[in-house]
Parts: C-alpha cells; structure tokens; sequence
C-alpha cells in the first residue's frame, strides 16, 4: 500500500522538476531572442572609445550562431550590446563579444562601420533615449593621421611618411599631406596612394 503513495509523489516530484528546469530555460528561449533590435549591419562597436567612456566588455562566448551569441547577453543581467562577426552561412558566426554599454545611466557605446559585423541591442536601451545619439550610423568622428615617428632631418635627407597606421571609423579615401610648419623648401612627391617622400633642401 505504501510503495503506491511514494510512487505517485516521485512522479509528481519529477513533474515537478521538469517543469522548474523547462521554466528556467524560457528566458533563454524565444522570448530571449525577442527582447533584442537588430541593429545595422556592417557596424562592429568601436571598443576602445567605448570602453574609455565607461563601457564593460563582459565575456567572447564560444559560440556559432546569432541566437547563442544573443542568449549568451540574455544570462548576463548586465549585458546589453552582443556584436559578432559574421560566419560563412546563414545565422553562423565567427565570434560574438558581449557589453554592457550603460555607464552611469548613460548609453557609452560607439559604433564604426565595418564590414562582415552585425549587432543586437537590448530593446529596453534601443528604445529608449540612451541609444539614440550613439546607434550605429550617428557617429562620425574625425580621421587619426598617423605618418609614423617623429624625426629630425638634415639638409639634403629625404623622409618617407607612410599613412598605413591612420585610421577611421569609416573606410579613408584618400590622403593629403601639407607642411604645417618648418622648412618651406621641402618637397614632396608622392609615391603611392598613403606614402609621401619630402625631401628638404
């Protein structure tokens, strides 16, 4: 007569604890996947501005999909911005990196255009205020040149400057250079499309 009783209650207790393990899972689920806006392709968030202003970077799951990359944010509280690079097929990734871009009720994150990255932020920042100066194609910051070291050159020295090492958030189109100061007897020739030999006299 008893071994019928502790039956049924290890059926109901196994119910039971399916049913908690299936409720923890949810919020992993599709609903996971819903409290995210996609935001504009080729844009990958510009992590070194990002993280001075007060951006976190939080963890590079190892994962291959789109949605595991997003799920990965869902279990983070704090996570708020997944972005990835894209896979050779549909929803496949190469990486996913997760951020919280909330500094101080502030929305900190930038964004640069880049090909082959995608982004998802969490609708509750998307749609607020936070994001909106920020979101991927508001920011256009001004190009970085960098000729290389700095130099001293005697009379008769030729001096090449590469401008491989500047850089943009958007593609650089072309290069100019101009003697800002100091011997106005330079010259300057040009050898390919970022490279300028001057040649004081």
């Amino acid at each position: 007569m008893t071994t019928l009783p502790i039956g049924l209650l290890l059926g109901a207790l196994v119910c039971f604890i399916v049913f908690l393990v299936r409720a923890e899972a949810q919020p992993f689920g599709e609903p996971c996947l819903d409290s995210f806006e996609k935001g504009r392709e080729d844009f990958v968030l510009d992590t070194d501005d990002s993280v001075k202003y007060g951006a976190t970077f939080i963890i590079k799951p190892k994962v291959e999909s789109t949605n595991d990359c997003i799920r990965s944010c869902c279990k983070d509280p704090n996570c708020n911005v997944a972005f990835m690079e894209n896979g050779s097929g549909e929803g496949m990734i190469k990486s996913c990196f997760l951020f919280d871009c909330l500094y101080k009720q502030q929305y900190v994150c930038r964004f640069v255009r880049k090909k082959g990255f995608l982004n998802y932020i969490r609708d509750v920042v998307y749609e607020s205020d936070l994001a909106t100066k920020n979101l991927p194609g508001e920011v256009d910051n001004p190009p970085e040149a960098n000729g290389g070291p700095d130099r001293v050159v005697q009379p008769q020295e030729s001096l090449t400057l590469n401008g491989n090492e500047s850089k943009d958030d958007h593609d650089i189109v072309t290069y100019q250079w101009h003697l800002v100061s100091g011997n106005t007897s330079a010259v300057i020739e040009v050898e390919n499309i970022d490279t300028f030999s001057f040649l004081v006299s």
